[in-house]
């Protein structure tokens, strides 16, 4: 399974946001229940074409590391903004969650093998859980399941035929799965 696919892969970063998400760190007992919009920074990595004569490969910069002092650059097979290989009907998409704490980079390797081998791959930098903004447990314990969920429906909704985005026609989010690290898997 390890062998690479026989698709290139592009790779894209959305910025997506919950709206009205509710707060736990910040409501109060016998107050009503705070409300903020969650916002969510998500890597899409996705079966691409690639421009006559551009190579494979790319860099994910300024990647946190377990220690946030320590900041790196990882290296993939993944061409950033590619343009995405049309597909009738859509690839199935995959959501991918980091355990706590960690982010979205933690499997870029697998996600680009998937999207290499035909899927949409969306991996979650949940926020309160990553390395360099680590919250209080009960956070992730509470945002996790519903943040997989979010990020289902709206990357649902921004595959659909008329959204203007780039995933239009790209995911079939009615054929979906989600791989989870620790927390990731708990969600």
């Amino acid at each position: 399974l390890a062998e690479h696919g026989p698709h290139p892969i592009g790779v894209r970063t959305l910025q997506l946001i919950d709206r009205r998400r509710a707060d736990i760190l910040n409501t109060r007992e016998g107050e009503p229940t705070a409300r903020y919009d969650r916002p969510l920074t998500v890597e899409v990595w996705y079966p691409a074409t690639l421009a006559p004569g551009q190579k494979p490969g790319g860099e994910y910069q300024g990647v946190i590391t377990r220690d946030p002092a320590v900041v790196v650059t990882l290296r993939g097979r993944a061409v950033r903004n590619a343009a995405p290989l049309a597909n009738e009907g859509g690839y199935p998409l995959i959501i991918v969650s980091h355990g706590y704490p960690g982010d979205r980079y933690l499997m870029s390797h697998l996600c680009e093998n998937l999207a290499g081998k035909g899927y949409v791959v969306a991996s979650i930098s949940h926020k309160d859980s990553t390395y360099d903004d680590q919250k209080a447990f009960g956070s992730t314990l509470y945002n996790r399941p519903l943040d997989q969920l979010f990020v289902l429906n709206d990357l649902d909704r921004l595959g659909r035929k008329g959204s203007g985005e780039f995933l239009e026609g790209l995911v079939d989010a009615s054929r979906a799965g989600v791989v989870g690290y620790s927390m990731g898997g708990y969600g």
